[in-house]
């Protein structure tokens, strides 16, 4: 064959060749970037364009199936079945917070971040289902004053509270009693105190006694006091303590506990700014009204009496609110040989009567509220200003003594039996309240 011949049909040969293999082919582009590919269902070479199921040449690649950071890379399916703001979102099916985000299946803060459910951004990123926040915020199931606050399972006023107090005993439900003598309910930061002491010291075994909780979760007491020989020097005092007696945690003398019932008390009258019991509704029901007063009192110690063996007993400071006929005269009571008003909160109080020599050598100060006797009383009594009120009157108290505890309740005395009723009581010191508290 003549060489021009041979030239030219391997000239032509080539050129078929390259038509075949080198010359742009495919299919027009179906849908447009955002949709199922950018590209068009086949594009050079791969079966999807950039952004689709494959790219150039292989079965993933940038944006592919898999690539870093999760099920679906940067790009995704480029926008995926749905743009950003859609079901999925730029960056693929979930991103930062989600379940799969950067770096694997889980991302900071996972699907459990401090305290909560879901971290920031929740189960979607933003323009998902759920974001900032998650389900639950930080501080985990309970926030900040929740079911669950310090000390306890419930907070101040709430269903329960700290399982057990200073002595190991569990908290008063409702339902529950005591007629022990020196026995006690669990109240939270307050005990419930079945107080005989008058009876015990005179022998008397048929004074009878029993300190409750209510169905309603009211609280109460019965009592029943016969001849025993006292008359005024040996009461009984059902009552409700908040605080520790004076006495110092090794006398004789206690009728409850040495530990205080509360870290609101004892304190220093130095460090004292206000003190008060709001009652609700203190009723009482006399069978036999005797010898008897209804009242709160607090007392004044010159030490500790929680750390110290001996609180040295200072000073006892009670307000009547009902009392009987005979109270106040002699030769069983004592004549108001006292003057003075002090206004205490919702009522004011006339000084009765006054001793620096009582019972077992402390001092002694007894108001009575005005318009009284009364058999219910509602409303505050202001501890601080009665305080303020007696050492402004009477040389002898320092700031450097302690108001070591708050009581509420009944004296009872010979021929005496009856009923009491009480819906709360909220004591406060410096601000800071503690109301009756029960377990389920």
């Amino acid at each position: 064959m003549p060489n021009s011949r041979l030239i030219g049909f391997c000239t032509c040969l080539a050129t078929l060749f390259w038509l075949t293999h080198c010359a742009p082919q495919g299919t027009r582009v179906i849908e447009s970037q955002g949709g199922a590919g950018t590209s068009g269902t086949t594009d050079s070479g791969g079966a999807v364009s950039s952004g689709g199921t494959t790219s150039s040449a292989g079965a993933t690649s940038s944006g592919g199936t898999t690539s870093s950071a999760g099920t679906r890379a940067t790009g995704g399916a480029l926008g995926g079945t749905t743009s950003a703001a859609g079901t999925k979102a730029t960056g693929g099916m979930m991103f930062s917070g989600g379940t799969l985000a950067t770096s694997g299946t889980t991302s900071s803060g996972g699907a459990t971040s401090s305290g909560g459910t879901k971290a920031t951004g929740g189960a979607t990123s933003p323009g998902g289902a759920t974001f900032s926040g998650g389900a639950t915020s930080s501080g985990g199931t309970s926030s900040s004053g929740g079911t669950t606050s310090m000390g306890g399972t419930t907070s101040t006023g709430g269903t329960t509270a700290a399982s057990t107090d200073c002595k190991g005993q569990a908290l008063a439900k409702p339902g529950d009693s005591t007629s022990t003598s020196k026995g006690y309910l669990n109240l939270g930061d307050i005990r419930l105190i079945n107080n005989r002491w008058g009876a015990d010291k005179l022998g008397c075994s048929n004074a009878t006694y029993k300190v409750y909780v209510n169905a309603d979760k009211t609280i109460g007491y019965d009592f029943n006091r016969p001849t025993c020989g006292g008359a005024k020097a040996d009461p009984d005092f059902p009552e409700v303590e908040f605080g520790v007696a004076p006495f110092g945690k090794d006398s004789s003398l206690l009728t409850s506990p040495a530990c205080s019932s509360t870290t609101l008390l004892p304190i220093q009258i130095k460090n004292l700014t206000s003190a008060s019991v709001n009652i609700d509704n203190f009723a009482s029901t006399y069978q036999k009204p005797g010898y008897f007063d209804t009242n709160f009192e607090f007392w004044i110690s010159k030490n500790n009496p929680a750390t110290s063996s001996d609180g040295g007993v200072y000073a006892e400071i009670i307000a009547f609110f009902g009392w009987d006929g005979v109270r106040m005269t002699s030769p069983n009571g004592w004549p108001c040989d006292k003057s003075g008003s002090v206004s205490a909160g919702s009522a004011s109080y006339n000084l009765c009567h006054q001793s620096d020599t009582w019972s077992s050598g402390w001092r002694f100060f007894n108001f009575n509220v005005n318009g009284g006797p009364m058999n219910t009383f509602s409303g505050k009594a202001d501890v601080k200003v009665m305080l303020d009120w007696v050492m402004s009157k009477y040389s002898g108290f320092t700031t450097d003594m302690w108001l070591t505890r708050i009581e509420v309740g009944t004296e009872v005395d010979d021929n005496t039996s009856g009923t009491v009723k009480i819906n709360n009581l909220t004591f406060e010191v410096n601000g800071t309240t503690k109301s009756i508290e029960l377990a389920q």
